[in-house]
């Protein structure tokens, strides 16, 4: 889970002691601009390390927003391992050539031994690999899940840094607007 400090809360209300609505609503507004803007970089951290697409990013990172009496928004990423087809495979479609395949933007493309690309009875397409010696059972290559990829250690503070910056920004902007005659 992401955490952004807000750090000029008490200035905040002591500047509207007389009126908590709207430094409630100046809050509000501040904290969902910043969870949207850290949905936003988390795909664009992710997909600048990982080839995956924007959209299969943004599917799996759910914003429950704040509201004016909950003045708190979360930010979450989940979802299963992410099917290896997500990301750069040859062939992409059912043909009977080695299978190879690179999730990594800066990583090399890695072959998979005995793996074949095939489409299922749900119509789902995949890389699949034999479990024995059999025809059956088969067994489906995955990749790291969004949650995962987010959760990288130089990613996080990238996208941590960015929610705090457009906080305070968004904060500034809304006081100001306040303070000048509006709501």
């Amino acid at each position: 889970m992401i955490q952004i400090r807000l750090e000029n809360a008490e200035r905040i209300e002591k500047l509207f002691e007389d009126t908590p609505k709207e430094a409630k609503i100046v809050l509000w507004r501040a904290i969902n601009r910043s969870a949207t803007a850290v949905r936003t970089r988390s795909s664009v951290a992710i997909r600048s390390h990982y080839i995956v697409k924007a959209g299969d990013v943004k599917k799996r990172i759910k914003i429950k927003k704040a509201t004016v009496n909950g003045l708190s928004a979360q930010i979450r990423a989940s979802g299963p391992v992410t099917p290896i087809m997500k990301f750069d495979v040859t062939p992409s479609s059912p043909k009977n050539t080695q299978v190879s395949a690179r999730v990594l933007k800066r990583g090399s493309r890695k072959k998979i031994n005995n793996g074949f690309v095939a489409r299922v009875g749900n119509g789902h397409v995949n890389v699949f690999t034999r479990v024995g010696s059999s025809r059956f059972p088969i067994q489906g290559r995955y990749g790291p899940s969004i949650a995962q990829m987010m959760g990288k250690d130089d990613l996080m503070e990238d996208i941590i840094g960015r929610g705090q910056t457009v906080l305070n920004e968004r904060l500034e902007h809304d006081l100001d607007r306040l303070l000048r005659g509006g709501i």
